[in-house]
């Protein structure tokens, strides 16, 4: 589970702090005023992430037509537990479960595309809501894709598994893959329009 940990922290620190940090360097902003801004729009990223991501798989489970039997969209920190939440329903390996399951995956994907384009089109001047852009379309993107599919490659079971046994094996790895490289080349695409950010360059 440490080892779990550590991964995590430095998937976190890779995915979600140093491009928040290197997009706030190459903008505008002076290094006082957005120093204060990093650990409060981390706080709020950690505590809405996990919730955002089961959320998704709530509205697959509506769409879908199934029954919830059981969730928790965020860990009960005050009994000890810093894990993600879960959300439980029949799941039969079926094509509805594929959508259950995709779907925070498909957010991901539309979130970090809006994302990008509210950033590249500069419409945003304030520095804690471009901030909230950043930290919730387009890193959280980014990492949770990430995250959990090169924790699928490494055994774990999780998401991509589920897309496996209700697919298979190749569409899971598809769907991996190009998510994880769109998020990327976006990601990368607003670090560099962050220069000058959010005067026209």
């Amino acid at each position: 589970m440490k080892i779990t940990y550590i991964i995590n922290t430095i998937e976190i620190a890779i995915t979600i702090i140093l491009p928040l940090i290197l997009f706030y360097q190459l903008s505008s902003w002076k290094k006082s005023s957005y120093l204060i801004m990093i650990p409060v729009l981390y706080a709020i990223w950690y505590f809405s992430y996990g919730m955002l991501h089961e959320f998704a798989h709530m509205i697959g489970v509506f769409i879908s037509g199934k029954e919830i039997l059981n969730y928790q969209l965020i860990p009960h920190f005050w009994k000890g537990q810093f894990g993600t939440g879960f959300v439980k329903f029949d799941f039969q390996g079926d094509k509805r479960d594929f959508l259950i399951i995709l779907m925070p995956y498909l957010r991901d994907i539309l979130l970090v595309i809006v994302g990008y384009f509210i950033l590249s089109r500069r419409i945003l001047k304030n520095l804690f809501t471009t901030g909230l852009v950043l930290i919730l379309f387009v890193f959280s993107s980014f990492f949770d894709v990430t995250n959990n599919y090169l924790a699928y490659l490494f055994g774990y079971i999780n998401d991509f598994n589920s897309i496996k046994i209700s697919s298979n094996s190749l569409i899971s790895h598809l769907i991996g893959l190009s998510f994880m490289i769109t998020s990327l080349l976006l990601t990368v695409k607003v670090l560099l329009i962050s220069k000058g950010y959010p005067e026209k360059s």
